[in-house]
């Protein structure tokens, strides 16, 4: 009875087949016919607790006080669960685990939260010392207020190290933040909330534009200013402007280099990508939107604060009581948690925050998995997943990132060897402070992977990108995403003929308009740039999207049994390929190129996607082959939209339906961002002869 105790699976016990190697493994006392098997020995619990001291043991009543201690000791004692304490444990190096740290997949290596979501890895430490701001200092604010309650601390007397310096020109800038109780707090910014648009050009810095080629860029540019306001400003202190200089899907943060108060002047530092302004449109549509950043004389509202990178001074004025709230500051530029080459590892019910790079770091592990975790307040991504396979991030919440919140990519595309990995249930909001063009919920690479149950909202972006081979992408529910953006689709993928056999079906998307400045708006569906061989099944699109698809120029996709509710268009086509596409010049696409690198006349690849094979064959820069079926628009200005050069005879149609949104009433009062009633949607899809019904009660986080 006792070895069968033993032999039970458990997340502290040794499975049959581990004794079975020990066994060989340490030889075998064979006495007239008797085994004498080792005892068998239980993973170990690793205790530890700020209020600890790694002279400790470890156990629950002597716990140790460090993680990387827990780490070092368990690399000895083998697989078993290292239990965190409430409280912080903080590291400006990262955590790190390697190989040595492996479990097994029947006693991994668990480190979890004793009381979930209790137990806080953090990349800050507290700052402390604040005092009243002098009248020196606070004589070049412009509010008045602010000089009666900016409080400054001055870091290097309190031992920190010398703060970085800003690039000049930057996304996500990988810097220190300040964060004041839960929440990160806004650098010293001009508007305060919303932008500014500057509508004249002074000198672009670039070559004339065509969309399809990357403008050449020889100067940083300058434009004329849209008001007076920057004549505050001291410049030399290091003053940036974030915001689109060219197009609406493209942003950068860029470093001013000069001002000129009597033409309001304003010259770059540093190039943006695509010069500036955008010789395409008329003058009297050059507006593009910024703010200003990093600027101290605008430090005048609470919540805003100021770092003087020369002095080491931080300025903040506090939201609230700072007796009663901690101020951190991050500075950890290495990921909390680095995971390589590592399987079988559990990380559970933990908080990661405040930190300057990612929460963690998965690279070429296999049989990881991230559960209910909260990830907040990082300057950059969440998690990263890279390489190995059987990884898996679930029912966690992701917030207050300056970028995105995560990327997984995993999986050999040349071999179609599936990654097996999964982002499902997860909670991702409010993303990309920093970075609005990265920051989506999710970035899905690699092959045969898995995006589910996610709820994603409040991005400056789309919400899923995805490239590679053989995702699926289902019952997600996405709103309030392309608040910035434009251009950009919630679900977005383009420019490779052989990223393949994706499925993105079973999707809820709402409330998602883009900028509104754009004509181009947001896609719910958006297959860019001749992307190809994807199937979009069963999504409802209800309302805010410009278009519910837009197919830019792709070959062999499927759109059937979609729902389009209440859009400006439902199903757009273009035949941009003759425009966008030399096969063999570079600078193009790359599209035979990209094919060429996985092998696509391979005979496993020929066998796979029998119609990629033949593409150079078929009028490779047309939109041949796709078919669409049994999709329900509702209510859309132009169910169909068919682009100049696209015959209608290249495309399959069949059993399509179109309504006004008088023919259902029951959807009025419903656009208002919230979740629509779906209930009334199966009366509808009856109508439509084959439809496969939609698994509505799936669609979700599902209670994780």
């Amino acid at each position: 009875m006792k070895i069968k105790k033993a032999l039970s699976i458990g997340e502290n016990c040794v499975s049959l087949a581990q004794i079975v190697k020990r066994v060989v493994s340490w030889g075998i006392l064979f006495c007239w016919g008797l085994i004498v098997l080792p005892c068998v020995v239980q993973a170990t619990d690793i205790y530890v607790s700020p209020g600890g001291s790694d002279e400790n043991p470890g156990t629950k009543e002597k716990p140790l006080a460090t993680l990387s201690k827990a780490i070092e000791q368990q690399r000895n004692s083998g697989p078993g669960t290292v239990w965190l304490m409430d409280g912080e444990y903080s590291t400006t190096s990262g955590f790190v685990l390697d190989k040595r740290n492996n479990g097994s997949e029947s006693a991994p290596l668990i480190i979890r939260s004793v009381v979930p979501k209790k137990a806080r890895i953090t990349g800050a430490r507290p700052v402390k010392g604040f005092k009243s701001i002098s009248v020196e200092d606070a004589k070049t604010l412009i509010s008045e207020d602010a000089r009666k309650n900016v409080l400054v601390a001055d870091l290097k007397a309190q031992g920190f190290p010398a703060l970085k310096a800003l690039k000049s020109l930057f996304r996500a800038p990988g810097v220190e933040e300040v964060i004041f109780g839960d929440k990160p707090m806004t650098v010293a910014r001009w508007p305060n909330e919303g932008f500014t648009m500057f509508t004249e050009l002074i000198d672009a810095g670039a070559s004339g534009r065509t969309h399809w080629v990357q403008r050449d860029v020889y100067r940083p540019g300058s434009f004329k200013f849209p008001s007076d306001r920057a004549k505050y400003w001291d410049i030399s202190r290091g003053v940036y402007l974030h915001g689109f200089w060219c197009y609406e899907w493209h942003d950068e943060a860029i470093k001013v280099a000069s001002y000129t108060n009597d033409t309001r002047e304003l010259r770059f530092a540093a190039k943006p990508r695509y010069g500036v302004g955008n010789p395409g449109q008329k003058d009297d549509e050059q507006k593009r939107q910024f703010y200003a950043l990093n600027v101290f004389e605008e430090l005048d509202t609470p919540g805003e604060y100021y770092l003087d990178r020369k002095t080491n001074k931080l300025y903040l004025w506090p939201p609230d009581d700072i007796s009663k709230n901690s101020v951190y500051l991050s500075l950890c530029s290495n990921p909390l948690l680095k995971i390589s080459q590592v399987s079988n590892v559990v990380l559970r019910d933990l908080v990661f925050e405040n930190s300057i790079d990612c929460a963690v770091s998965m690279e070429n592990c296999n049989n990881v998995r991230v559960e209910n975790c909260l990830v907040r307040n990082l300057a950059q991504k969440g998690i990263n997943c890279w390489g190995g396979s059987n990884n898996h991030i679930i029912g966690c919440e992701i917030t207050c990132l300056g970028s995105m919140a995560i990327n997984m990519s995993a999986g050999d595309r040349k071999t179609l060897t599936m990654g097996n990995c999964s982002v499902v249930g997860n909670h991702l909001h409010h993303l990309g402070r920093h970075d609005w063009g990265g920051g989506r919920g999710l970035n899905l690479g690699g092959c045969g992977n898995r995006a589910a149950h996610n709820y994603i909202h409040d991005l400056p972006t789309g919400g899923i990108c995805y490239s590679g081979n053989e995702h699926i992408l289902e019952f997600n529910e996405i709103h309030k995403v392309c608040t910035i953006y434009s251009d950009v689709g919630v679900f977005y993928t383009g420019r490779d003929w052989s990223s393949r056999n994706n499925i993105v079906r079973y999707n809820l998307i709402y409330d998602s308009t883009g900028f509104a400045g754009c004509s181009h708006g947001s896609q719910a569906i958006y297959l860019d740039d001749c992307d190809s061989g994807d199937t979009v099944k069963g999504n409802i699109v209800f309302g805010g999207a410009n278009r519910g698809v837009l197919l830019g120029g792709g070959r062999d996709n499927t759109l059937e049994d979609n729902i389009f509710i209440n859009l400006p268009k439902g199903i757009h086509i273009d035949a941009r390929g003759p425009k966008g596409i030399t096969l063999d010049k570079p600078g193009s696409w790359n599209l035979k190129t990209k094919c060429e690198r996985v092998g696509y006349l391979s005979p496993l690849w020929k066998e796979r996607y029998p119609r990629l094979a033949r593409v150079l064959d078929e009028e490779p820069l047309l939109p041949m082959g796709n078919v669409f079926r049994r999709n329900i628009l509702i209510g859309c200005e132009k169910p169909w939209a068919l682009s100049k050069g696209v015959n209608p005879e290249w495309l399959t149609r069949e059993n399509n339906l179109e309504f006004k949104m008088e023919d259902f009433p029951f959807f009025e009062g419903q656009f208002t961002g919230k979740r629509p009633d779906l209930s009334k949607l199966p009366e509808i899809w009856k109508k439509v002869p084959g439809f496969e019904a939609i698994p509505l009660e799936k669609i979700g986080l599902q209670g994780m």
